[in-house]
Order: structure tokens, then sequence, then C-alpha cells
């Protein structure tokens, strides 16, 4: 049985940065992005930046997408927080 994992996806000064840990959110211990192994089928890499004029529903679709296509980890469950793309 596999441990449960958190992504958390921040906008800070324009460009999107990711912490990935065991457990939910800060609570866990922190690993490293390569745990995650994306791109290992399609050598795809998690975006730093958005699409101009990509929403935020957009944005995850793409993430999501990209984790359970193309990593060795799949998506179970999104938290939404309160985030705007300029």
């Amino acid at each position: 049985m596999r441990n449960k994992r958190s992504l958390v996806c921040y906008l800070k000064n324009g460009s999107i940065s990711y912490s990935f840990y065991t457990g939910w959110t800060s609570s866990g211990i922190a690993l490293a992005l390569s745990n995650m192994q994306v791109g290992y089928r399609n050598g795809n890499t998690l975006p730093v930046e958005n699409i101009p004029g990509e929403t935020k529903k957009q944005f995850t679709k793409r993430v999501i997408d990209m984790i359970n296509n193309d990593s060795v980890e799949s998506v179970v469950k999104e938290v939404n927080t309160e985030v705007k793309f300029a």
C-alpha cells in the first residue's frame, strides 16, 4: 500500500513552482519532484508558466493530465484554492 502524496503548486512573482510531500501538504515529508518521474513516457516536464490566456481550470487539467499520463503517480483528489492568473 502506497502512502498518500501531495503536490502543491505555487504562483510566485509570475512563476509557477511546486512542492511534493508524502502525506497531506507540508505536514508530510518533503520529496524531490523527480520522484514523480514526470516525462518518463513522453518527455513532458511540469510547467513553470501558464500559456497566455490559459485559465486556472485549463492549467490544472493540463498538469493533472500530465501526471496521470506521463508519470508514475496519479491524481486522486484536487483541492481548490484562490489563484488568479494575470
